[in-house]
């Protein structure tokens, strides 16, 4: 019988127009993944197979703080990839799922299946949305990241967390000694520029399905960080309203520099 495991469920978005328009993107893509932290943490595994990851605990969990712990890494695992992706104009909709769920290999197959990953798959196709999601039946074991509720079995999940801090600086613009001193503008560049491209697609885009999750992303956003909103919209996302620091300085160390990305995880 499968085990219950965590399970965190990322689809990449528009992954077939970019293999028909630009395999070189594809590759760069690839290479993304390839490096994030989640390969690199013992208890986790993580599965690759075309436009999807899959990422799940790989140890017993014998503890309440241990699972609460399983469920902060799988967030700060979409949070990741979300950082990486700043720049590439790609997203994705990921999902936290928890229930019964097998992997092993059979020589150079890798086999995997389970209702966990089953959940995991409808559940994302039916979410019109982009970011992470997680399943209210273990939302409780989140303690670090702001949610909201979009529909009786997820709610979002605000990976974006330099907005929070940035949405409490007041006033704005923030000095920009103090702005680098807290250590903000590689964390918030990209959230910032995630939002703007949201803001963006969610009247630009040609897909009509793609509008749609961009501005209902877009309402999620601005319903949590009000002040910002306000700060953003009236300036059109000019970011010296933020803060007057060499904002191109730090927009020239992406997509090619992840120095900036949340660093190592220790087990």
């Amino acid at each position: 019988m499968s085990t219950p495991k965590y399970l965190l469920y990322i689809d990449i978005l528009g992954f077939s127009n970019l293999v028909d328009s630009d395999w070189k993107r594809v590759d760069d893509l690839f290479r993304v993944v390839a490096g994030l932290n989640a390969h690199d943490h013992t208890v986790f595994r993580t599965i690759v197979f075309s436009d999807t990851i899959v990422i799940y605990n790989d140890t017993e969990l014998d503890s309440e703080d241990h699972h609460d712990y399983i469920v902060m890494f799988m967030c700060e695992f979409a949070k990741d990839l979300l950082y990486r992706l700043a720049g590439r104009n790609i997203s994705f909709r990921a999902v936290l799922v928890k229930g019964p769920f097998t992997h092993y290999n059979i020589k150079s197959t890798s086999c995997f299946y389970g209702q966990a990953l089953i959940n995991a798959y409808r559940s994302e196709k039916e979410l019109p949305y982009t970011g992470l999601f997680i399943s209210r039946e273990i939302s409780r074991r989140d303690k670090i990241f702001s949610t909201r509720k979009v529909n009786e079995d997820f709610d979002f999940v605000y990976i974006t967390q330099a907005l929070q801090q940035v949405e409490l600086l007041t006033p704005l613009p923030f000095p920009a000694e103090l702005f680098e001193d807290l250590d903000y503008p590689f964390l918030v560049y990209p959230e910032l520029l995630y939002w703007k491209t949201m803001r963006s697609d969610a009247t630009t885009h040609s897909d009509e399905r793609v509008r749609q999750k961009c501005a209902n992303t877009t309402m999620l956003l601005e319903a949590e960080y009000p002040s910002l909103r306000q700060v953003l919209y009236d300036t059109d996302f000019d970011l010296s309203s933020i803060s007057p620091i060499d904002w191109d300085a730090v927009a020239s160390r992406f997509p090619e520099d992840h120095s900036y990305v949340l660093g190592d995880l220790e087990d």
